[in-house]
């Protein structure tokens, strides 16, 4: 199988296993899930870093947060907190919405790229280890899909 494919298969794997945990929501995002982040919080966290491996592969710029993510220095923190003030205000609906078209427009930028950066340690894989599936293991209890290949 080629690398691009079983990429493409692995974020699948996790992405199922992430929407299964969500479905269990049953909708209630406003829960608490640590740190002062509520569910919902989670979920528009993790769209925005999905947006931003889009951002690495295929130059894609963030539907939100064009201007913070280009700042020079960059601030991880500041980042990540800017962002998540921006998005509090948001309904659930809104989070889903963008958590299902960050994904898409991830998916998107994979399959358009080249089958060699797809390959374990390149550039495509590693924005999806950092910032797409293998990300959900920092926030969600699903398989780390690319452990294996680290």
């Amino acid at each position: 199988m080629a690398h691009k494919a079983e990429l493409l298969t692995a974020m699948q794997i996790a992405r199922s296993e992430l929407e299964a945990i969500v479905a269990g929501f049953a909708g209630d995002l406003e829960q608490d899930a640590g740190d002062g982040w509520r569910r919902q919080d989670v979920l528009a966290h993790i769209a925005l870093w999905e947006r931003m491996a889009a951002r690495k592969i295929a130059g894609t710029p963030l539907p939100d947060g064009e201007d913070i993510a280009a700042q020079q220095p960059w601030d991880l923190d500041g980042f990540n907190d800017t962002m998540i003030k921006r998005w509090r205000g948001r309904t659930a609906e809104q989070v889903l919405a963008e958590f299902a078209a960050a994904h898409a427009s991830l998916v998107a930028a994979v399959e358009g790229a080249d089958d060699a950066a797809c390959a374990p340690g390149g550039r495509v894989w590693t924005a999806i280890d950092e910032d797409g599936a293998g990300h959900y293991t920092n926030h969600f209890p699903v398989t780390d899909v690319l452990a294996a290949q680290r």
